[in-house]
Parts: structure tokens; sequence; C-alpha cells
């Protein structure tokens, strides 16, 4: 009788465990894959783009086309929605409905409340005393919560990455981040498609020199999102590379040609030319 109470409880324990993983997992999953990708955009973005009108978003509207311009924080943010959820994110952008909003943030329980709502990659937006702003949410704790922005700095076009704004920081909660409002992306589990592998049609080649060749360059997964490539020579002297991925042989001597793909991912693929 005890082994049976035993196995049953075992029994028990490992449906409840199935169940935990089978409905928290793929969530998980998700935002790490989210977090990962925010992680690759901040070294990718564009160096001095904080003051330049860096995104736009062409968009119809009652038959009409207008461009959205996005410049500062709301440039920043746009590039990071469209860079992860292949999307960008815009006041009013119809790809992303508000989870909640606040008019107050005098209280800070209130705030942690709404906070543990939201996941990594939604886009935080308020309006108060210091103006508008825009960030990106990364994660809530009990010191505050960590966002992803551009705002100004020392330099004048700071990133930060996993900045903190702390719960005791009474002037950002009380004044400037009034009427805070947080956007996620309708299909938050459909994040972009990153390149896996790259592959070249070839890993050796030989040239004559003043001869060209045509290296191809593939990527997988097929249906990754941006499947662009950068090419680059190691001695350019020796075999020289153009954009689109034929190599000449200028003088004898060896170079290895670098296919990487510029969606972040950092994955690429090397092809080591020898030029006789």
């Amino acid at each position: 009788m005890g082994k049976k109470k035993a196995v049953c409880r075992m029994i028990a324990v490992l449906w409840a465990t199935i169940f935990l993983f089978g409905t928290l997992a793929p969530e998980s999953v998700q935002a790490a894959a989210v977090a990962n990708r925010i992680k690759a955009v901040s070294g990718i973005y564009p160096n001095g783009s904080y003051y330049n009108s860096y995104e736009t978003v062409t968009i119809e509207k009652n038959g009409y086309r207008q461009s959205i311009i996005g410049h500062e924080c709301a440039g920043f943010v746009m590039y990071v929605t469209r860079q992860v959820f292949q999307d960008t994110y815009y006041t009013g952008s119809p790809s992303y409905r508000q989870i909640y909003r606040t008019v107050s943030t005098k209280n800070t329980s209130e705030m942690k409340r709404l906070f543990s709502r939201a996941k990594i990659g939604d886009v935080i937006r308020w309006t108060g005393n210091g103006g508008r702003h825009q960030a990106i949410f990364l994660k809530k704790s009990n010191l505050g919560i960590q966002v992803y922005e551009a705002n100004f700095g020392n330099d004048y076009n700071r990133v930060w990455y996993h900045h903190l704004w702390s719960w005791n920081n009474r002037t950002l909660w009380t004044s400037t981040a009034s009427n805070v409002s947080v956007f996620r992306h309708k299909d938050y589990a459909k994040i972009d498609r990153m390149v896996k592998k790259v592959s070249l049609n070839k890993s050796r080649l030989s040239l004559r020199k003043g001869k060209k060749f045509k290296l191809a360059a593939s990527v997988s997964p097929s249906n990754a999102y941006r499947k662009k490539i950068t090419w680059k020579s190691s001695n350019p002297g020796v075999a020289k590379v153009y954009a689109n991925g034929y190599v000449k042989g200028l003088k004898k001597g060896k170079a290895t040609i670098t296919a990487t793909v510029r969606d972040g991912s950092g994955k690429k693929a090397t092809c080591r030319v020898t030029v006789k």
C-alpha cells in the first residue's frame, strides 16, 4: 500500500513538473530570445545616430501617405523594435497594443505592481514635466526597473544598456515619469529569425593575378529576416573583395576573405585565397 502511494506521489510530481515547464518554458524561451536580440542590437546601433533622423516609417492612413520620423530617444526605440520584432514601434502603431497606463507614479508599490506585468522588449513611454521619453523595458527588481535607452549624457550621444531607474529616484517617478504607458508587440513570440550559419561556395580558392571569382554566401535558416553580407579581405593588396562577393587577385600572396552577416548575430564564414 505504501509503495502504491509513493508511486502515485511520483506520478503527481511528474505531471506537475510537465505542466509547469510546459506552460512556463515557451515564454521563458521567448524572453531569452528577445533579451539576446536586444543585446545584439546594442552592439550594432549606429554611433552618432541619437541626434539624427535615423528611422523613418512610411504609412498610409485615410488614403494619405505620411512619414513618421524618429530621432533622439524615439528614433532609438524605433531602431531597436525594428531589429528585434521586424516591426517598428511608433506612436499610434497598430502593431503594438497598450499593456497598461497610469497617470500617477507617486505610489511606488503601485508602480512595482504595474511593471511586474511588463515583458522584456516592451516599450515604455511617458509624458511629464521633463517632456516626453521612450525606452525599452528589460526587467523589474527590488531596486527599480532596468531599461535600454538613449538619453543625454556627458558625450551627448549615450546609449545605456541595463540602465537602472531606481524606485527611490523621486525626481524620476514623481515629476518626469508621470503618465506612463507600456506597449507590447502583438506578436511578442515572433521575434526576428536570426542567422544561425553562414556558408561559402569555396573554403579555399586559387587565383591568378588579374583574375576574378565570385564567392557566393548562403545563410540558414532560409527564412532569416536579414541576410545581407559584409565582405572583407585580410590582405586587400593581394586579394580584393567587392560588395557583391567578387574576389580579384592583385599580386602573389595569401589572404582570407570573410563574409559576415549583418543581422548582429556575428555569424561568418571564411575562404583562404592564394594568388599565383
